[in-house]
């Protein structure tokens, strides 16, 4: 049905897909899985329309795509997405959501007729067996009923190729088992499923045939019957057991020290459920983890940006409540999230005003609360000097800096005050490698200067090379941690894919 021959997609400083090719035929149920990073996500975005190719191209039904292929093209030829999130609509009921994209039955003039839309959208969802009441809101269905209408709508609309994108995320074992009974029964009507999924255990009992993709690759595709769990591991992991930290790392500290952090029986659900941890001062902890294992969702409740439903946060051994991230900067923590753009600098300002930002009150004109130009200028050319950021000088707007200077000047903004424990989330995602050692070099110093540090990365080489110890999520768990000479890609994705208990 859909084939895929060298298809290659670029963006600065990446190769998001690296002559990938793979068919896709009616009937079979397809796993796609893979590293993040891997591919997947941009294989998808090229079949939706979303992206064109720089190179290769797309067969549907033995034609190439036209030129101008977008998501409606996408659409008419039968192919359809059900995304990790959701794209509903609330406020719309199901009928109104399963049909949104279509004309709408009428009954006179411009008038819907909605009890004929009903009829229609409930003889969709009795081909999935469900019972949701077409005339219910979105917002008052489960997880797993507003996928379900999700995919109703791709049968409404009649799809012959349907991409489910980690549909199982924050789903328990009953409503997992409903949604594998309705792939099957896809299936069974002749359509096709690309089931992506990091639950390796469901992909060898619900698919026929795997797909493997690495740095923008399909290494891989087998029968399942041909594939094992430990045989999917080595093939994600590349087999390559990878590099051991360098000597020079700082060790984890000595027995009987002082922890700057420890995290106690943390939970936010759905993404984080009792998560245990501690940092050391001068330690690099590594956190791993797959889309959706809990990483960001702890790091911002370190920071204050969420509140636990349950558990403590202690900093150097005292219990803090981190209701906001002013009380968290105050107990010395220190976040550089991973949308920098939007959340660690402010655009329009220059790279002066970002780097001084977080301690105006070290830049007063004498007790006046008015900040001095002359102080944060002194300062802000200094940090320029020391991470070498590449800027025509302070006043430079830092938007008009590239990813890695701007991921500097989010650096800078917290060397200032000195904190006790950083967190840095996917520190080097759109920089260069030139820029990427400097931010290395950067975490190194702040270790050795004493400070914990937390470095989550989805790029599994990163923490092997860098960390001197590295704790595992996955669905909001802890897996288990690797130390020191233990820490390989393979030992982090078997972690991160721990079979399903």
């Amino acid at each position: 049905m859909v084939s895929v021959r060298g298809v290659t997609k670029r963006y600065p400083g990446v190769v998001a897909l690296d002559d990938a090719s793979v068919d896709f035929g009616s009937g079979e149920v397809i796993g796609l899985v893979g590293k993040n990073g891997a591919g997947k996500s941009s294989l998808i975005k090229v079949l939706a329309g979303a992206e064109r190719p720089d190179e290769g191209e797309v067969l549907i039904d033995g034609e190439p795509l036209p030129r101008n292929y977008d998501a409606r093209h996408a659409h008419e030829l039968g192919l359809a997405f059900v995304h990790q999130e959701l794209s509903s609509f609330p406020g719309l009921t199901v009928a109104e959501n399963v049909a949104l994209g279509t004309r709408y039955p009428r009954s006179v003039g411009p008038l819907v007729d909605r009890r004929g839309l009903r009829r229609r959208v409930a003889a969709v969802l009795g081909e999935l067996e469900s019972t949701i009441d077409p005339a219910a809101h979105i917002e008052d269905l489960t997880a797993v009923e507003q996928r379900v209408v999700m995919i109703a709508r791709a049968l409404y609309h009649e799809a012959r190729l349907l991409v489910l994108d980690e549909p199982s995320v924050s789903l328990t074992l009953e409503e997992v088992g409903h949604l594998h009974k309705i792939v099957r029964g896809l299936r069974a009507q002749g359509k096709s499923v690309i089931f992506v999924s990091h639950r390796l255990g469901e992909i060898i009992s619900l698919t026929d045939r795997i797909v493997v993709m690495q740095d923008g690759s399909v290494i891989l595709e087998q029968p399942t019957s041909e594939a094992t769990e430990a045989s999917l591991v080595a093939a994600i992991a590349g087999g390559d057991p990878g590099l051991r930290p360098p000597a020079q790392l700082p060790a984890r500290a000595e027995a009987g020290a002082e922890p700057v952090l420890r995290v106690r029986n943390l939970r936010l659900e759905p993404r984080v459920e009792d998560i245990s941890l501690e940092v050391y001062p001068g330690e690099i902890l590594g956190l791993a983890g797959l889309v959706g294992s809990g990483r960001t969702e702890l790091a911002r409740l370190i920071f204050g940006a969420e509140r636990p439903e349950a558990g403590t946060i202690e900093i150097d051994g005292r219990v803090r409540r981190l209701r906001s991230p002013n009380a968290a900067v105050r107990a010395g923590v220190a976040l550089l999230p991973e949308d920098r753009r939007h959340e660690g600098l402010v655009l329009d300002f220059s790279v002066r005003e970002n780097l001084t930002l977080a301690s105006l009150a070290q830049h007063r004109i004498g007790r006046l609360p008015v900040p001095s130009r002359a102080s944060e200028t002194r300062t802000a050319t200094e940090t320029i000097e020391r991470l070498g950021i590449r800027t025509p000088g302070p006043e430079r707007a830092v938007r008009r800096l590239s990813g890695g200077n701007q991921q500097k000047v989010v650096l800078g903004k917290w060397l200032q005050r000195r904190e006790r424990l950083l967190i840095f989330d996917e520190p080097t995602q759109g920089i260069d490698v030139g820029a990427r050692e400097d931010v290395f070099a950067s975490i190194r110093e702040l270790a050795e200067s004493g400070r914990a540090v937390i470095v989550i990365s989805s790029d599994f080489s990163e923490l092997v090379g860098l960390c001197t110890r590295v704790v595992a999520l996955r669905e909001g768990r802890v897996t288990g941690a690797l130390e020191k000479e233990s820490i390989s890609e393979e030992a982090l994705v078997r972690l991160a894919y721990a079979a399903d208990e």
